[in-house]
């Protein structure tokens, strides 16, 4: 994913020290971060903007029927703003005008190194979610057009109303997206998904040695089970790492959740977004 700032240094410097990422410049002027299994990518822009959110499919083959899917769908395939991602990457845009782009990556990517402890810790990237005052469309978006997989869905009262929350996958585990109902359109956070609670414990403690304060959590998800804290980053863009997320079998139906504290937090308190 892309983040964009008009303090773009400070947000290197954040991510570099918090979760061990190796900057380096790239030939557009934005900086690749990146650290075993995790990459992104800050551009200067404005404070708070998420151009783009990038997913690698796993084969050349799977991304010529990628293409071929969109265009059934009458989808307008884009060019690909990533620098990461080989020829024949393309993007789609989603209903908020946020860029989703799929491809594979280039051979010639800066070798991903282990400096420092926090470059040890492991912490996956593995998913990204949003929030949105237009959620029916990004939903039928995500789901239909493009072909991701519910898992749950959250609503209001008897669940005869439109979702508040929708969780979807493209894998077996229970959500590499999200959308957030919100009265704003905003990023809201992304994950790292780590291998077992004591990752989480060594996190916080990494995390307490340059004074960044958990912002919410410990707790534990009801949508995907996964035991998870956050914290902010300079821009109040949420960091959450997670462990134990939920695998779902293929012919799992997507689950229904009531909208409440609790689903968001079986620990405690929830951070409410609508």
């Amino acid at each position: 994913m892309r983040l964009d700032s008009d303090d773009p240094a400070t947000l290197v410097s954040f991510y570099r020290n918090a979760l061990g990422m190796t900057p380096t410049e790239l030939e557009d002027g934005s900086v690749l971060l990146q650290a075993p299994a995790r990459r992104m990518l800050i551009g200067r822009g404005a404070r708070g903007a998420q151009p783009f959110v990038a997913f690698r499919v796993q084969t050349a083959d799977q991304l010529v029927a990628f293409r071929r899917h969109i265009a059934r769908r009458n989808l307008e395939a884009l060019a690909s703003p990533s620098l990461l991602f080989a020829p024949g990457a393309f993007a789609v845009r989603d209903p908020d005008g946020r860029l989703a782009v799929f491809g594979l990556p280039r051979a010639d990517l800066p070798e991903v190194r282990q400096v420092g402890f926090a470059s040890q810790l492991p912490g996956r990237l593995q998913h990204v979610v949003v929030a949105s005052n237009r959620l029916p469309p990004m939903l039928r978006f995500y789901e239909e057009d493009l072909g991701f997989v519910v898992s749950d869905y959250v609503f209001e009262g008897d669940g005869r109303s439109e979702p508040t929350v929708g969780f979807l996958r493209s894998d077996p585990e229970h959500h590499s997206f999200g959308v957030f109902r919100c009265p704003e359109t905003r990023p809201d956070h992304h994950a790292y998904e780590t291998t077992c609670w004591n990752d989480i414990r060594d996190w916080a403690d990494h995390l307490a040695t340059l004074d960044i304060k958990l912002w919410w959590g410990p707790g534990r998800h009801g949508p995907g089970n996964n035991l998870f804290f956050m914290i902010q980053d300079p821009q109040g863009y949420l960091v959450e790492i997670s462990a134990e997320l939920e695998i779902m079998p293929d012919e799992l139906v997507k689950r229904s959740w009531k909208h409440e504290e609790r689903t968001l937090n079986l620990w405690g308190p929830a951070f409410m977004r609508s």
